[in-house]
């Protein structure tokens, strides 16, 4: 029997299986070690091997992590998302140092705070927060390991004012309870807060101060009335002048109660379209009194045919009396004698009401102020006039309260205009929108 044929068929088989098996497995090899190649660039996607294999067991492994590093891949996505979400919407500031004390992450909030622009991520915090209360908590803290707190204040940029913050700086931790070194920052904005507590204390010693005035006086005179060889000249005069600030008290109180009820309920309007000229009438006859004994002279300038306004009458007079009553006070010679003019005129879809004296005027620097409650130009004089220094702040609120504005024009010298303006009706506004765009549109020719 001859043996060379089928040993050399045996050869072929093997040689073809082996070449089989060597394509077979370089391929799966060349496709896997692609497929982790991929996978270590962060390229999740599905790992799909052409064919069968005898790598099937270790691509089917592949594939079930693939699978698993996508779904943590975009689990990480959505907690990074939801977190930078929560960080930007967030009032109070966040910042995040790592161990060597360099930034490494901030919120929107603390950028705006710290007037910070571009990325800062990396930088020393020392070198983008310069503020050495901040520093400070932070050595503390680094040093310690426990929480601090504290209270700072930082000029705003391309601005006058400052804010008012407070910091709470804590070291955080890692997995398993170590430390990590670093530090988390969060800065709370309490400006206004703290506004609200110098206003509230300045608020309690200006009445302490308004009240104690008039009140020492009311006291001396009842000692002097004690006395038992009192002239009767001496109580008439006595009486006079407790009366008169009596007065005094009873004005402050009724003007406190009434800016006190606006501020904390607001102003409850009863609105009705009507004129505010009879309006304007009514409160210089209520103070005709007045205006006789100091020998002023009320002019008025109100045209007629000025559209309708939408007012609550009862407001808008008391608003009127407390500016006619400053420029009856402030705005006319002491001694007697002065003019003041009301005029009224409209400007756009709003009816301007002003009050012009031939007073002293009013510095520049003082203006913004004078709508402040107790702000007084002239300090002591203007307190003896007999104000309290709550009209104007009354006229302001009236004045919003209306959706409206106030405003004072007035230099050294000059006198003063205090003007409030407040919107026309909603029909007189449409019809004067009107009148005013057929004013401009040009009128048609006729067909010849």
């Amino acid at each position: 029997m001859n043996w060379l044929p089928v040993v050399l068929g045996i050869l072929i088989l093997s040689g073809l299986c082996l070449w089989w098996l060597f394509i077979n497995l370089f391929r799966s090899s060349q496709e896997l070690s692609q497929a982790l190649e991929r996978i270590a660039n962060g390229d999740y996607k599905p790992v799909i091997l052409t064919g069968r294999s005898i790598l099937d067991t270790q691509s089917k492994h592949l594939r079930v992590i693939a699978e698993t590093l996508t779904r943590q891949k975009n689990l990480l996505s959505e907690e990074e998302f939801s977190i930078s979400m929560i960080l930007g919407s967030m009032t109070d500031g966040i910042v995040l140092t790592g161990a060597d004390q360099r930034i490494r992450l901030v919120n929107k909030a603390a950028e705006e705070m710290f007037g910070l622009t571009g990325a800062v991520a990396g930088l020393p915090l020392a070198e983008v927060v310069r503020s050495h209360e901040i520093l400070t908590l932070t050595s503390v803290v680094s040093s310690t390991g426990a929480l601090q707190r504290g209270e700072l204040t930082l000029g705003i940029p391309g601005r006058s004012e400052s804010r008012r913050l407070i910091v709470i700086a804590a070291k955080l931790g890692a997995a398993g309870g170590k430390d990590s070194g670093g530090l988390l920052f969060v800065l709370h904005d309490v400006t206004r807060l703290r506004e609200l507590e110098d206003l509230r204390r300045e608020f309690v010693a200006n009445v302490s101060h308004e009240f104690r005035t008039p009140l020492s006086v009311i006291n001396g005179y009842l000692e002097t009335l004690e006395e038992t060889d009192v002239s009767k000249e001496m109580v008439r005069k006595s009486v006079a002048v407790m009366r008169r600030h009596s007065d005094r008290l009873n004005r402050l109180i009724e003007d406190l109660l009434i800016i006190s009820r606006m501020e904390e309920k607001g102003v409850r309007l009863e609105k009705e379209n009507a004129d505010p000229v009879p309006i304007l009438h009514f409160v210089v006859q209520q103070m005709e009194r007045e205006i006789l004994k100091r020998g002023i002279e009320v002019v008025f300038e109100t045209p007629a045919g000025l559209p309708l306004v939408s007012l609550d009458p009862y407001h808008i007079e008391l608003a009127f009396s407390n500016l006619l009553a400053n420029a009856i006070r402030h705005g006319t010679d002491p001694v007697g004698g002065g003019k003041v003019c009301i005029s009224t005129s409209l400007q756009g879809n709003e009816l301007q009401i002003s009050f012009r004296d031939k007073g002293p005027g009013i510095p520049l620097h003082h203006q913004e102020h004078l709508f402040e409650r107790f702000y007084r130009v002239a300090g002591d004089r203007a307190r003896q006039s007999g104000g309290t220094g709550l009209g104007l702040s009354i006229v302001k609120n009236i004045a919003v309260a209306h959706n409206g504005r106030v405003s004072v024009e007035s230099k050294p010298g000059d006198g003063a205009c205090f003007s409030i303006f407040l919107p026309l009706s909603r029909t007189e506004s449409s019809a004067h929108s009107l009148s005013r765009e057929s004013a401009r549109s040009p009128r048609s020719r006729p067909n010849v």
